[in-house]
């Protein structure tokens, strides 16, 4: 998802940016040089086209295919302007090789392949072009400069798309590990409370799309100063390691979700449950921090206990986040008052 956002942001503003180019050079260029009237209309034409799909990429909801509509348009909109300015001898001929770089961007390798072969047909097709569409430049250039501007734009069409191909490899792995290193508690390896709150507010748009119920529940350890205070905070953070995998082991499935809320306290969002389902689910976590024993470095073994507070509602019950979140933590410290090492629901 956080790789999706920033390739949606670099596709608007290279769409924003061709746009106003594009404007900017149908206005001004008659102004500096001599030129036939056909370029003004046909700048005329590719600023209308730019423009609409910046302010569509703009104002819709983003989508994967967005770059290779973008991509699209834009070869749409280069091809014909070079085509009439000379073809492979155009200016414009030399913006092609950019275009395999900016797919590897806001794309995968296959489609950067893809735009780099489609690229290439197009080069190919202008300089097969030559002698055949009218040169509104009137630029007389040698046939065999010709040949090898259509050798050399070849070449750089294919290595800027190779390079990009290799960029989008490290830029995708790199762009993976931030983004779970960016989810993910780095204590516990659980997810963290922006994560889950994030993913918190997507199963309540989803349970009240399908009306269907959704369980938050908030987990503290009892007594976990005394950990920190008898054992150091090494100690406290073995604890809190292990009982995070007894929680993440006890979740039900991958659509459900284990994160850590904050210092002792967990949280567990389950979509689509009833209230029993999710009460004994929660029994099955308090058990399992119950039963086990945490190691400690020292070959000492502790014995902790959990005290779980759980929110169930449905379709039109769910109004925000924190209001989920609050009814859990207030029937977590219910269960505080009564005694620890029990399960409450709101």
């Amino acid at each position: 998802m956080f790789i999706e956002k920033i390739r949606h942001v670099i596709t608007e503003k290279c769409a924003f940016l061709i746009f106003f180019m594009t404007s900017l050079a149908t206005i001004v260029r008659p102004l500096l040089i001599q030129q036939d009237v056909l370029f003004t209309y046909v700048g005329i034409v590719n600023s209308v086209a730019m423009g609409s799909v910046f302010f569509y990429l703009k104002y819709t909801t983003p989508k994967s295919w967005h770059p290779l509509l973008f991509v699209n348009v834009g070869i749409l909109v280069l091809a014909p302007i070079t085509f009439v300015s000379g073809g492979i001898n155009s200016q414009f001929a030399y913006l092609f090789p950019i275009i395999p770089i900016f797919i590897a961007l806001v794309s995968n390798a296959k489609y950067t392949w893809l735009t780099g072969l489609t690229v290439i047909t197009v080069v190919i097709g202008l300089f097969l072009s030559v002698g055949v569409f009218p040169d509104y430049t009137f630029e007389n250039v040698p046939q065999a400069k010709t040949k090898s501007r259509a050798v050399w734009l070849c070449l750089a069409v294919l290595m800027a798309t190779k390079l990009g191909v290799e960029f989008n490899r490290i830029y995708g792995a790199l762009g993976d590990q931030i983004s779970k290193q960016a989810e993910t508690d780095l204590l516990t390896g659980l997810n963290n409370r922006r994560s889950v709150m994030s993913f918190v507010q997507t199963a309540i748009d989803q349970a009240k799309q399908e009306n269907s119920a959704m369980s938050v529940m908030m987990i503290d350890l009892d007594h976990f100063k005394t950990i920190n205070d008898s054992h150091g905070h090494l100690a406290g953070d073995l604890c809190l390691k292990q009982v995070a995998q007894l929680i993440k082991q006890n979740v039900r499935n991958n659509s459900d979700l284990a994160g850590r809320f904050g210092g002792e306290e967990f949280i567990v969002v389950i979509k689509d449950i009833d209230k029993q389902t999710a009460h004994d689910i929660a029994n099955n976590i308090r058990l399992s921090i119950e039963q086990a024993s945490i190691n400690l470095n020292n070959n000492l073994k502790l014995k902790v206990t959990a005290t779980i507070g759980i929110c169930v509602l449905k379709g039109e019950q769910l109004s925000s986040v924190e209001h989920c979140v609050d009814l859990a933590d207030k029937a977590l410290y219910q269960g505080k008052k009564e005694g620890r090492n029990r399960i409450v629901m709101s």
